[in-house]
């Protein structure tokens, strides 16, 4: 009968130890959690705030109305080779191409480092396939150069960069005709809103200043992540992109 007991007992105690064991360690786990919890939220509300310095800044700076060959903003570029070697997420330089407000961006991890007016054709519904702006996550190329003329389409341009399909789709300066002019009722498109019967005709192709695409061409290198925006999709793109 004394055995039982004792053994009654000793279940007894390991249960009691099992118990508190476990309530000091949720304890523990809810303390870790909340700690990094709040970390989180600390290091959100920082980004936020130094993200909407940025804008504010560059919005001040902002060159209006937009000319085809002036820079978007006043004070000079970005200095970004301090970050060409960057193996963080969000120390990298990557470029985001709105197709809803006709800006591309250049960024730092979740910070805006520069904004400029660009015009891009939206996609409709009618939109023919070969004029169609590609939606998604791409890659700057090798190919890249300071002008090109293409007599199938009527027009050339300066300073484009490769971001898909060996040059096909670029980023480039408003469009020039085969004299070298510009093509002042293309030009004058650049950060205006598009509509479906004045879409841009781009064949895919990001038009920007000529300033701002000879710096995207002298100062971007291969492998910079492109990201083209939905035209409905009105969240901020490293929202989602910093969990990939």
């Amino acid at each position: 009968m004394k055995k039982k007991n004792i053994i009654y007992w000793a279940v007894a105690l390991v249960l009691v130890l099992v118990t508190a064991y476990s309530t000091v360690h949720v304890h523990n786990a809810r303390q870790v959690n909340d700690v990094k919890m709040q970390s989180e939220s600390r290091k959100q509300a920082e980004e936020d705030a130094q993200q909407k310095r940025l804008l504010a800044d560059q919005k001040k700076r902002l060159i209006k109305p937009a000319s085809w060959d002036k820079p978007t903003l006043s004070g000079g570029y970005p200095d970004i080779s301090k970050y060409a070697h960057a193996k963080k997420k969000e120390e990298r330089i990557w470029i985001e191409v709105n197709l809803r407000k006709q800006r591309v961006y250049i960024r730092r991890g979740p910070y805006t480092l520069y904004t400029m007016y660009a015009s891009v054709g939206k996609n409709y519904r009618k939109t023919k396939n070969y004029q169609c702006t590609p939606i998604g996550h791409f890659k700057i190329e090798k190919r890249r150069g300071v002008s090109y003329y293409d007599p199938t389409r009527g027009y050339g341009a300066r300073y484009w960069t490769a971001f898909k399909d060996e040059g096909l789709y670029r980023f480039e300066s408003v469009p020039f005709d085969e004299n070298g002019k510009v093509i002042k009722a293309e030009a004058e498109k650049l950060g205006q809103k598009v509509t479906k019967k004045h879409n841009i005709k781009a064949y895919g192709s990001i038009r920007l200043s000529v300033p701002d695409a000879q710096w995207i061409e002298e100062n971007i290198p291969a492998k910079t992540l492109v990201v083209i925006d939905s035209q409905d999709d009105k969240r901020d793109a490293w929202e989602y992109l910093k969990v990939d």
